[in-house]
């Protein structure tokens, strides 16, 4: 009898069968760490969108180490990835700066951790609204007292907060998606696995969404940095599906050694 964790044994046995997977094109927002021209300057767009999010006040500093997802079982070495070190530092400039994104359906994702405590009263994650600040539509994220993520979102639907089901462990990275179909659902992932489902929001093109920060709620309240880190975010006007999101995440990481080869395949025994 197969066990409820079917993505796990799912993504092990392509990682090691040797079989990748392309990224899912047409990001409008696409930042990656391992990829960034602006390094102290800016996080540099390479999607479809283009251009950049400034550094609110300082940049994040840019690191290399190893990112591993222990809920999946794989790793990639020498990866590059930004962390905050303390206060007002984000990405995430003035508006007027920023790419502009519209959206009907979305996705975000992230590749992440959480490092330590609170800078200040606030762990605020990111957000991608219509300029003012909480204007026409948007999608907000920050941390609970209990960690778990919170979503505040906005449209022609109104407003609601909402949990996510998503908690992030300290110095533990995690894979997070969240998709929004119009009208219908707001689904959230974490590390390959549905943990929330909740309504959907009527959001509309016109209104794009350029208000955008990471690490931060918005370039105005970025004194609420969150003490983490980021090495991958994407925004995607369509709602991607699961198989897309397991697609996304295996094009990232790939096995690196036949030690670990056997223990992926351990790993895919113990599930069956």
């Amino acid at each position: 009898m197969i066990k409820k964790d079917f993505f796990s044994c799912y993504l092990a046995f392509f990682l090691l069968s040797g079989l990748t997977f392309a990224l899912v094109p047409g990001a409008l927002l696409h930042l990656d760490a391992s990829d960034n021209p602006g390094h102290n300057k800016s996080w540099t767009n390479l999607g479809l969108a283009g251009g950049e999010l400034l550094a609110a006040d300082e940049a994040p500093v840019l690191e290399e180490g190893t990112i591993e997802i222990p809920a999946l079982g794989i790793s990639k070495a020498k990866a590059k990835y930004y962390t905050a070190k303390k206060s007002l530092q984000t990405f995430g400039g003035p508006v007027d700066n920023n790419p502009e994104i519209p959206v009907e359906d979305w996705t975000l994702e992230f590749l992440c951790k959480r490092n330590g405590s609170l800078f200040k009263e606030h762990h605020q994650f990111s957000g991608f609204q219509n300029s003012p600040r909480e204007g026409k539509q948007g999608i907000r994220l920050w941390m609970d007292d209990d960690l778990t993520l919170t979503i505040a979102i906005n449209g022609a639907g109104g407003k609601q907060f909402k949990p996510l089901n998503i908690k992030l462990k300290a110095g533990v990275w995690t894979w997070i998606a969240l998709v929004g179909t119009n009208k219908q659902s707001i689904i959230s992932y974490q590390d390959g696995k549905q943990v929330s489902k909740l309504p959907g929001f009527d959001f509309n093109k016109k209104w794009v969404l350029n208000d955008i920060s990471i690490g931060a709620n918005s370039h105005a309240e970025r004194r609420r940095t969150f003490n983490g880190s980021f090495a991958i975010v994407r925004v995607y006007d369509k709602a991607l599906t699961e198989t897309q999101i397991t697609e996304n995440i295996s094009s990232t990481f790939a096995v690196e050694s036949a030690g670990k080869l056997s223990i992926i395949w351990a790993k895919v025994k113990d599930e069956l």
